[in-house]
């Protein structure tokens, strides 16, 4: 349950932060944002390139330098240039021809215009430029009603139905006036770039609105005549340029949601065929071949900066239009169309990043954290450029790695202020407890402790010092305290030393716990361990008293391993990280019972199982501890393994045993043969003497028949 509350924060935290880049980028600053993404993508654009031949599919017959250096200032040119050019293609077989200039009529020279409407007519395969411009109040230029007068407008535009039609670009104002030569075309097509927030030209907006009337852009419409489409349809649902021809479906061209067509670059600039006008002109004497254009599209336009048509464009700052165009044949011929990620499935894939990053981070250590996000962005960015490489498919690069700093940010700061609060919680429960290593493990790791309280098996240690109300009563209360703090001092340390914690105090007794609130090896072993180091320290303690002249303490210790409830114990405003359960109890009545058998440390048969080879004891009784009704198998411990006992004890032991079950089975006389051979060895042996004791008022007085050999504790 804790598991799934702590995924649950993450998942809610992850998802929150993509939610907030989501509002960030597309509502608040989306130009800004929009402006940083584009650059991801004019960057992957640029990385798309490779060395290839010059495309000779289309050819660019190019304005520049050296057509104006031979030929004159451009706006001089005798509209005959253009006559000769256009009929040359015709008669070299080009397939289509299109114009990318800006005509005006020549009022000084009206029979060259003629001229060259009636070669352009005579071609049949010349596409004109149109240009739409915004109305200007101030100069008096209005909002156009219509198209131009004498247009044969009905000829070119396209129409579909108004809810498709809203979409496009609307204009104001229809600026060819060179209508004999639109008229004289086989099509004519749009030649306005729009760039981005940014001013880079990324994509074509494929019609126009003017009127109602959808006019198509140059190099789409010399496209749609090469395949012959007679109508189209647009989806801006699916963001699909539907191309019919006859009612049959020929092309879907994917769009933004606005008819938009993002250009896929061949590559920089000359990437096609370029020829120029001058050579063109004078083909004859240039020895230029005409076949070089049979069945080929030829662009006519410039690429010099004083003609004003230069474009920004993802990897270069000044672009020909020509060549904007050139590429949109390309991209249309080939079929190779960029489609961007839109923005339902854009919003889904942030919500995954933060979701996943939110499940994971809420649990991973900050600095695995800090290495995880900066290799997903790296491996994330690769991907998505790969798959642009591959698929020609846009996925955003700078919201996704937004939302991955967001989601690593939001949750480290709700982790500092939860988990902080978690640590100096840990510090001020368990500082003063436990050794610094233990608070240090549970710093790192706090999932290692129930804060709310868990069963769990540990080992609990009781001890009390035998007769201290007595020696209390000997001292002045200045004495008592400092010899007391010496005592405690000392045994506390040694608890600390086998990774016990310090329960609590109570006067001379302390309650110590093993195996909480992290358990840190054998619990039962290091409890034994604690309970005969304390025995020997305050051994060499008493002979620095006795020198002293001070009381000497003598301790006794109960131990009992089991299953309790480990936990903040008490009220709201009030409570200690404490253990109960009847495990505690009974190490609580196993200490005072040492008084019956004349031993040091008893411990109960949880711990004996526990602590297994490890340790070294004895069997002392079956007793019944005072609260309880079943009896329990409590033993004296006597040491390590591995450091051993004397031989004599080694003896001993044997001998209690064997005497022990003589006892059980009632056979007195043998009984008390054993115990008499271990009081031979070790006089002061208190085992054996209650034995003894016990074995000859049962032989003077014998117990009922169900006597079962359990010894009742009737005193705490």
């Amino acid at each position: 349950m804790k598991w799934l509350k702590k995924t649950l924060i993450g998942a809610f935290w992850g998802i929150l932060a993509a939610i907030i880049i989501w509002a960030i980028t597309r509502y608040v600053a989306h130009d800004l944002f929009y402006t940083y993404e584009a650059k991801t993508y004019d960057w992957r654009i640029t990385k798309k390139f490779e060395e290839q031949p010059t495309i000779d599919d289309i050819i660019i017959i190019d304005i520049d330098q050296r057509a104006i250096q031979k030929l004159g200032k451009f706006s001089q040119w005798p509209r005959e240039y253009h006559t000769q050019v256009v009929d040359f293609l015709h008669r070299a077989g080009a397939l289509a021809v299109g114009l990318d200039i800006l005509y005006d009529k020549d009022i000084w020279h009206p029979e060259q215009d003629k001229e060259f409407v009636q070669t352009v007519r005579n071609a049949g395969n010349v596409f004109s430029a149109i240009y739409f411009a915004p109305a200007d109040s101030d100069n008096w230029l209005p909002v156009m009603k219509s198209e131009p007068e004498g247009f044969e407008a009905e000829r070119f535009y396209y129409t579909m139905p108004l809810e498709s039609e809203k979409y496009f670009k609307k204009e104001d104002r229809f600026e060819s006036e060179f209508v004999e030569l639109l008229n004289a075309s086989r099509g004519v097509g749009h030649v306005n770039f729009i760039g981005d927030v940014d001013g880079v030209v990324r994509s074509i907006h494929l019609f126009t609105n003017f009127n109602h009337h959808l006019y198509p852009t140059l190099s789409f419409k010399i496209f749609m005549d090469a395949i012959g489409v007679d109508s189209v349809i647009f989806d801006p649902q699916l963001q699909f340029m539907n191309l019919f021809r006859e009612r049959e479906l020929l092309l879907q061209i994917p769009t933004d949601e606005y008819g938009n067509l993002f250009i896929n670059w061949a590559g920089p600039f000359k990437t096609f065929r370029y020829i120029s006008f001058y050579d063109v002109l004078k083909a004859k004497e240039r020895n230029l071949p005409p076949e070089i254009f049979q069945n080929k599209i030829v662009l006519l336009g410039t690429s010099l900066a004083g003609l004003y048509d230069l474009r920004n464009v993802p990897f270069e700052r000044a672009f020909p239009g020509v060549e904007i165009h050139a590429n949109i044949l390309y991209t249309l011929i080939n079929q190779n169309f960029i489609t961007r990620m839109n923005e339902k499935s854009t919003f889904l894939l942030l919500i995954l990043i933060g979701l996943i990053l939110g499940v994971i981070l809420i649990r991973t250590r900050p600095l695995f954290s800090i290495i995880f996000i900066v290799v997903l962005g790296f491996v994330y960015v690769i991907t998505v450029t790969i798959i642009f490489f591959e698929q020609s498919y846009w996925i955003e690069i700078i919201a996704p790695l937004l939302t991955i700093v967001l989601s690593f940010s939001l949750i480290y700061v709700y982790r500092y202020i939860t988990e902080e609060k978690d640590k100096r919680f840990i510090r001020s429960t368990f500082s003063h407890f436990v050794t610094k290593s233990v608070v240090d493990e549970l710093l790192a790791n706090p999932e290692k402790i129930k804060l709310g309280g868990e069963k769990k098996e540990c080992t609990v240690l009781f001890s009390d010092v035998a007769g201290f109300t007595t020696i209390s009563e000997q001292l002045e209360p200045e004495e008592l305290v400092h010899l007391l703090n010496e005592y405690l001092t000392e045994m506390t340390n040694i608890v600390f030393k086998y990774e016990g914690m310090l329960d609590k105090y109570e006067g001379d007794a302390i309650m110590a716990v093993f195996g909480a609130p992290v358990e840190r090896g054998n619990h039962a072993y290091q409890a034994c361990a604690t309970a005969l180091e304390m025995q020997q320290r305050l051994v060499a303690m008493r002979e620095v008293w006795r020198k002293q002249n001070r009381p000497e303490l003598r301790m006794r210790v109960g131990i009992n391993t089991g299953p309790m409830v480990v936990g903040n114990m008490g009220s709201e405003s009030r409570f200690d990280y404490t253990v109960m359960g009847d495990a505690v109890n009974l190490g609580a009545r196993l200490e005072p019972a040492n008084k019956i058998y004349g031993t040091n440390i008893m411990i109960g048969d949880g711990t004996v199982k526990k602590a297994g080879d490890l340790i070294i004891a004895r069997p002392l009784d079956l007793l019944r501890v005072k609260g309880k009704t079943e009896p329990v198998w409590v033993y004296e411990l006597l040491g390590l393994s591995e450091k051993g006992v004397s031989d004599d004890m080694m003896r001993i032991i044997e001998l209690f045993k064997k005497g022990l079950s003589h006892y059980l089975k009632r056979d007195w006389d043998s009984a008390i043969n054993y115990f008499m051979q271990v009081l031979a060895i070790k006089e002061d042996d208190g085992p054996a003497q209650r034995y003894l004791e016990r074995c000859n008022f049962f032989k003077e007085n014998p117990p009922a028949e169900e006597w079962d050999g359990v010894y009742t504790q009737t005193t705490k």
